[in-house]
């Protein structure tokens, strides 16, 4: 049994420097180019620098990308389980800056598709709406076996549309930025309540504003963590780590979120929502904040 098992895509991004758009035909030359892995990675990376026990399961094939992510999941004591897939499968060229990023991506979702049953885990985290919706069966099953499922937005306008009008509350958690909220529900603050028939526990990230929504019954509004932000991406994904460990561990509702908020909050300080070395959370306990 392990405590997490993340399923997605784990991509390859190239972060685009600010600014920079060359005109059709020439070359301009920057100080450097940022390059990381990301996607599903990044919540498997968070969850297991807070010490959970965390399988990752991502479609692969034997690229470059497909190489780096296995001796990078070795490194961090994540089990794999491979999807077969073309190689380099998911690739992002990530435009950000410290209020927002937007992505330009290829990813070989389909393979999701073939996914029959999921590893025995406390919980199961889905990145985004699109990987849920060709994960439906193999979700259930694992509910079924005593897993909680949870699901993170990720901008998909069609799969946003109709979250509102779901009524098989499939899933223990669902997670929304702002921006998704009000594509899902046309309110941001009504999102909870409208979207409580498709997950028992949702939560709205509003960025600076905080996080507010319903956690295993509890009504919570919670300011942000006050922290320099270099860069978002990859925050969502650490808040979703940071709320996951703390349900592990059996904290409260609140103390969950506040652990959330506050792995979120090491993440906006970096380029990236990779963490790479555990150190980065060793400060992040649930010694204070997640007992009973």
């Amino acid at each position: 049994m392990t405590d997490l098992v993340v399923i997605g895509l784990a991509y390859f991004e190239v972060f685009v420097p600010p600014h920079v758009r060359p005109p059709a035909g020439e070359e301009v030359f920057v100080d450097g180019i940022q390059l990381a892995l990301g996607g599903a990675l990044n919540t498997a990376s968070v969850a297991a620098a807070l010490g959970l026990k965390v399988t990752l399961c991502l479609p692969m094939g034997q690229g470059l990308v497909d190489q780096a992510v296995t001796l990078l999941a070795q490194r961090l004591g994540i089990t794999l389980v491979p999807l077969a897939a073309r190689d380099n499968p998911a690739i992002s060229l990530v435009f950000s800056d410290a209020h927002d990023r937007a992505f330009v991506s290829t990813a070989e979702l389909d393979v999701l598709s073939s996914v029959k049953h999921l590893p025995a885990s406390t919980w199961v985290h889905v990145p985004g709406l699109e990987e849920a919706a060709r994960l439906v069966l193999p979700l259930a099953l694992a509910r079924q076996n005593g897993a909680n499922i949870s699901v993170s937005g990720s901008w998909s306008p069609l799969q946003l549309s109709q979250l509102a009008s779901r009524q098989d509350r499939a899933w223990d958690l669902l997670v929304l930025n702002e921006k998704e909220a009000l594509a899902a529900c046309g309110t941001v603050d009504a999102a909870p309540q409208r979207l409580a028939h498709t997950a028992s526990s949702v939560l709205v990230t509003q960025g600076s504003q905080g996080i507010f929504g319903m956690l295993n019954g509890t009504p919570l509004r919670l300011p942000a963590v006050p922290t320099a932000v270099l860069d978002a991406t990859g925050a969502g994904d650490a808040f979703c780590a940071g709320v996951i460990t703390g349900l592990v561990r059996g904290a409260l509702p609140k103390a969950a979120v506040q652990l959330g908020a506050r792995t979120a909050g090491k993440i906006l300080k970096q380029a990236g929502g990779l963490v790479t070395d555990s150190r980065l959370m060793a400060d992040l306990t649930c010694d204070n904040l997640c007992k009973p």
